[in-house]
Order: structure tokens, then C-alpha cells, then sequence
């Protein structure tokens, strides 16, 4: 593999990369799903470990870049699907996908909290995953910049008005630590959860900027 040659992001979430081995997902394989997948940086992790793998993103032109290093540059014995479509579609108009690993890494801040819990609801109605499947989420807390930069539409979610980080007129909701483990356990049942809060400075357009994030893992009972 040529790093060089790949197409988008380069390397998974460090996060990533800690759930893969601190839940020794290297030692088996099966089927990972992950929304907003992008370029596929995330999956190749578990592509290489021969885990089968479908990724669904908004947006085509990341979804084209997937497929490029997919076929290209990563190798692996198992299969890839990349989808262009929105969250809430896939889980509508999908039924027993039965993943082993359901993932949602730097996604579900662009949802309203309604629009998540009606995904979650639906994800479970609709046998996305499998029972003791694991879990990774990773979204922004009300401390990160982009908290407030905005109209509020609902309590702790903004549609942005300020382009600092490339993300005017998107939408920006932000979780608490207790409001995402109430729904996670509400919805899914999560278990054996693990807890990290994340905050770096960035720089976006020559300003430095907080990203907040907590990222939580677990099973899906």
C-alpha cells in the first residue's frame, strides 16, 4: 500500500484505532457498518483485518474516493459497499443487515436530537445490528467552538453561521455526557460502556479553535 496514492484522509480516527484493539477486534472479523464513513479512512482498518464492511455517506464525491482505494490501494480477502445516502434512509429502507460492529464516528452532530433517536429506534427495529454487537460513537459536547455559532433551533443544536471551520449554514447539535449514555441505554441497551473526552485546539483558516468531543464504546445487549 502506498499512503501517497489514497485518495482523502489518510490514516483512522485515533479512536478508532484504540476501540479496534482495546476490545481485541483484531482477533476476529465479521461485518462493521459505519455512517458517515467518508473516504473509507475508518474501514480500512477493518478491511485489512478482513472484515467485511459497508459504509454509507451523504456525500458522492467521498463515497468515489472509498471505491477508488478500496479497489486500488488497500488488500484484503473480504468485501467493501460504499453507499450514498443519508442515515435515516439507509436504516428506513434496510432490514436484517446484522452487523457485528455498528459505528458512528463524527456523524450525528449534524442530526437533530429527534432525527437520532428516531435512527436509533429504527436501527434496532429494523435488525441493523446483531444482538451483543459493539458500539463506537464519537460527537461534539457544548464545549466546542462551534457550540452557539448560530440559530438555535432545538436545546444545544445550531444552524451554523460562521464559516471558521467550513461549516456554515450545517447544522451543529451537542451532547452531554449523561443525555447520550441515557439514550444509548435506552435504545440499544448499552453495556460495558467506556467513557473519553476529548479536547485539542485545531487550526481552521488561521484560527485556532476547541474541538470538544467525547467518544463512548460499549456492547449492544
Amino acid at each position: 500500500m502506498t499512503i501517497r496514492n489514497l485518495k482523502g484522509l489518510k490514516y483512522p480516527d485515533e479512536y478508532i484505532i484504540k476501540f479496534f484493539f482495546k476490545e481485541l477486534l483484531h482477533t476476529t472479523n465479521g461485518k462493521v457498518l459505519e455512517f458517515g464513513c467518508g473516504n473509507g479512512n475508518n474501514l480500512s482498518l477493518y478491511y485489512q483485518y478482513n472484515y467485511d464492511i459497508i459504509g454509507v455517506d451523504l456525500f458522492q464525491s467521498p463515497i468515489d474516493e472509498a471505491n477508488y482505494n478500496f479497489k486500488n490501494i488497500y488488500t484484503s480477502n473480504s468485501s467493501f459497499k460504499f453507499i450514498c445516502t443519508d442515515m435515516l434512509s439507509y436504516v428506513k429502507n434496510n432490514k436484517n443487515i446484522n452487523v457485528d460492529i455498528f459505528t458512528l464516528p463524527n456523524v450525528i452532530s449534524y442530526l437533530s436530537k429527534k432525527e437520532f433517536e428516531d435512527f436509533l429506534i429504527l436501527s434496532k427495529k429494523n435488525n441493523i445490528f446483531k444482538k451483543n454487537s459493539k458500539f463506537f460513537l464519537r460527537t461534539r459536547t457544548q464545549k466546542d467552538y462551534r457550540y452557539g455559532k448560530g440559530k438555535e433551533i432545538e436545546k444545544d443544536s445550531f444552524l451554523m453561521q460562521d464559516n471558521t471551520t467550513g461549516e456554515n449554514g450545517a447544522l451543529c447539535t451537542c451532547y452531554s455526557e449523561y443525555e447520550l449514555i441515557e439514550l444509548l441505554k435506552k435504545h440499544l441497551n448499552l453495556t460495558s460502556f467506556v467513557i473519553s473526552h476529548l479536547d485539542n485546539q485545531n487550526l481552521q483558516n488561521n484560527r485556532l479553535v476547541l474541538n470538544s468531543d467525547i467518544v463512548i464504546w460499549g456492547t449492544i445487549s
